[in-house]
């Protein structure tokens, strides 16, 4: 329905050079957004593998997810290359694989910890497709995958057992210095609630949540604005660590 779009953000995922949201229609709501989502997979000839999760703008506070492109992911300690003039947030976040296909349907707290294979500290960059981010409306950033830009699985633990998952110790760490140490602070307080919350919901176009894939629960930290050369190292006390590198 809304090819044009789907076209842009491929094109401009494969060249760097973000997109004029004003010379295509955006999508009309979170449905149409989905579509377009899955349209960029096939586009990219890409699998999904993961999910961030989250809630919607409006006061109902609809669960919302974007997928995570395999040709997105960078391994523990890789590299990630900017495009010319691209800025990126850097933000620490809890997640979890999957160990079994998760049909759609309310979840309890336990369902959804038998259900993980095992947890880790990602580091994911947020940014986006678009030009002029500000001006794009909620569904335009929900077909551009919620702004997911880069993902990075670090090390991580079986179960979470023992730990204060509402402040895990958290450290950032910039070219060696140290830039943050503080509990960890989700915006939802348990970082678990979006994760049951899109598990009751699953209203993507991708073919919902599957075994092997992860799921990010979201931000731990305040997001850090990234436009050049850095390397980052991150740490969730009592789960692992991960790092990247960004080169220009």
């Amino acid at each position: 329905m809304f090819p044009a779009l789907a076209d842009a953000l491929a094109a401009a995922r494969r060249t760097g050079r973000q997109h004029n949201l004003a010379t295509v229609e955006a999508p009309a709501d979170a449905s149409a957004a989905y579509r377009v989502q899955a349209d960029v997979a096939r586009l990219l000839n890409t699998t999904v593998a993961g999910w961030k999760v989250g809630f919607g703008p409006d006061p109902s506070r609809t669960p919302i997810a974007g997928p995570i492109f395999s040709c997105d992911m960078r391994p523990n300690g890789g590299v990630y290359k900017l495009a010319p003039g691209e800025r990126v947030k850097v933000e620490i976040e809890l997640a979890f694989r999957l160990r079994i296909d998760l049909p759609t349907g309310v979840l309890h707290r336990d369902g959804l910890l038998d259900a993980a294979l095992d947890w880790f500290v990602g580091i994911e960059l947020v940014g986006t497709r678009y030009a002029d981010p500000d001006a794009a409306p909620f569904e335009a950033r929900l077909a551009d995958n919620v702004n997911n830009s880069c993902y990075v699985i670090g090390s991580g633990t079986q179960s979470l057992g023992g730990l204060d998952i509402f402040a895990l110790p958290c450290r950032l760490r910039i070219n060696g210095e140290t830039i943050a140490v503080h509990p960890s602070r989700h915006a939802d307080l348990d970082p678990l609630s979006p994760a049951l919350a899109w598990a009751a919901h699953q209203a993507d176009a991708c073919g919902g949540l599957k075994a092997g894939q992860f799921v990010t629960t979201g931000c731990l930290n305040t997001p850090l604005d990234i436009d050049g050369p850095a390397a980052i190292e991150a740490e969730l006390g009592g789960v692992g660590r991960a790092a990247l590198k960004i080169v220009a």
